[in-house]
């Protein structure tokens, strides 16, 4: 059974998100930790992996862009799956192989897991070329003068100089735990929808408004803005991050179940 799913998961739209993500950390790289690593000495305490990783380096724009488009990525990775083998005939056959509960609950883990490792290691990727150019010593909060790891634009920031890595880390996870949710709204979206434009662009779209909300109150409420250490937009919450995925995670699993008796069950 574990080879039917190794041939639904590969596909031109896991390639397509697996690239574009690659190819992203690593221009963000290029013309970020490579370019500033010629202008290190000891007086610049700002050019360490941990100010200049894709999350926290405002020398590119490229971290920016890379959340931007997250949602739209995640999409492109399980989440087609079910219109995929819907359209193609292929999910009529998985009656002489399984029964439906255990397919749709393989489908939405496998859809979760696999935006979530994506992203989780092309961040790290990203993270491990910065340490390969830029010294790695831990950041002293009386040294970074304009960081903006301050109160308020960023979470935790006495966490940030203590524990830098750790903290580093945490950030790269929370991407990853989005881009999953990115992943399973959009696959229950296409429980409602056959559409695939519609489908795959319908996070995103959301995330759009929520940025031009955010940009109007000066408040990181898109993912885009509150999943990156360093950002423009200064009012950020952790308690609203946390509820935010709680309930965008418990609408989704409860739409989705619905979804699965009322427009594929029955």
């Amino acid at each position: 059974m574990h080879k039917f799913w190794i041939e639904r998961i590969k596909n031109r739209n896991l390639i397509i998100f697996v690239s574009v993500s690659v190819l992203l950390v690593s221009l963000q790289f290029v013309f970020g930790a490579w370019k500033t690593m010629h202008f290190v000495n000891y007086d610049t305490v700002d050019i360490t992996p941990y100010t200049q990783w894709l999350g926290s380096s405002h020398e590119t724009n490229m971290g920016m862009l890379f959340y931007f488009v997250l949602p739209l990525l995640a999409s492109l990775g399980g989440a087609t799956i079910y219109n995929e083998d819907k359209k193609q005939g292929y999910f009529y056959l998985v009656y002489s192989k399984m029964s439906m509960r255990k397919y749709f609950t393989i489908l939405i883990l496998i859809t979760f897991f696999l935006a979530f490792f994506v992203t989780l290691l092309v961040l790290f990727l990203n993270l491990v070329l910065n340490f390969m150019v830029l010294p790695a010593y831990n950041p002293i909060e009386t040294l970074d003068v304009g960081l903006n790891f301050t109160y308020g634009n960023t979470l935790f920031p006495i966490f940030y100089y203590e524990h830098p890595l750790v903290y580093t880390s945490m950030y790269i996870t929370m991407s990853a735990l989005f881009s999953g949710l990115f992943a399973i709204i959009t696959l229950t979206i296409s429980l409602y929808i056959e559409n695939f434009f519609v489908v795959i662009s319908s996070v995103f779209l959301v995330q759009l408004v929520l940025m031009v909300i955010g940009f109007m109150t000066n408040n990181a409420i898109a993912p885009a803005h509150f999943l990156m250490e360093r950002r423009d937009i200064t009012n950020v919450s952790f308690f609203y991050i946390v509820l935010l995925y709680i309930f965008a995670f418990g609408a989704t699993l409860l739409s989705y179940i619905m979804g699965v008796r009322k427009n594929v069950i029955n």
